[in-house]
């Protein structure tokens, strides 16, 4: 008969029986457990108080954007209550990571509430502008063409 050779073991060696003050001993020492988010909730990470005569909003640093809400009347918070994760007086909080693997952080920014309509009549009227191109159809003489005949008529509504 040939010797059979049994092949060598792999993985954890295998557990012997031990007291449990032994056992305990052995263990590795875990540090404490970690604060566990809850199941049932929402996290908001960007919440933060709102201001009377104010509108505020999160603006990321990302390419020129901070700059140009800055052209639109869009200034910095700058509340100790709040909580931030940057260093400095404004508000701003870590929201991912850049293409190039930096941080991205978003500022929190705020303008007044005539500021913020002013700037939604702006909107509104280019929306407008673009509306009435659409109704308006000419031929080439410039004359208006009855609905009845445009091809492809205009099927956006306003419902204003």
């Amino acid at each position: 008969m040939t010797e059979q050779t049994i092949p060598a073991r792999r993985g954890r060696p295998p557990v012997t029986e031990r007291s449990a003050t032994e056992a305990a001993d052995l263990a590795p020492k875990l540090p404490g457990r970690r604060r566990r988010a809850s199941v049932g909730g929402h996290a908001l990470k960007l919440q933060a108080p709102t201001r009377d005569g104010f509108v505020r909003r999160w603006v990321n640093d990302n390419g020129n954007r901070v700059a140009h809400a800055q052209e639109l009347a869009y200034d910095f918070v700058s509340d100790p209550a709040i909580q931030s994760t940057g260093e400095g007086s404004r508000v701003s909080r870590l929201v991912g990571t850049k293409a190039n693997g930096e941080p991205l952080r978003a500022y929190l920014m705020e303008t007044p509430v005539e500021e913020f309509g002013a700037g939604l009549d702006e909107k509104e009227a280019q929306h407008k502008e673009i509306d009435d191109a659409m109704q308006a159809i000419v031929d080439e003489a410039g004359k208006p063409v009855p609905q009845s005949e445009q091809t492809g008529r205009v099927s956006i509504q306003r419902d204003r």
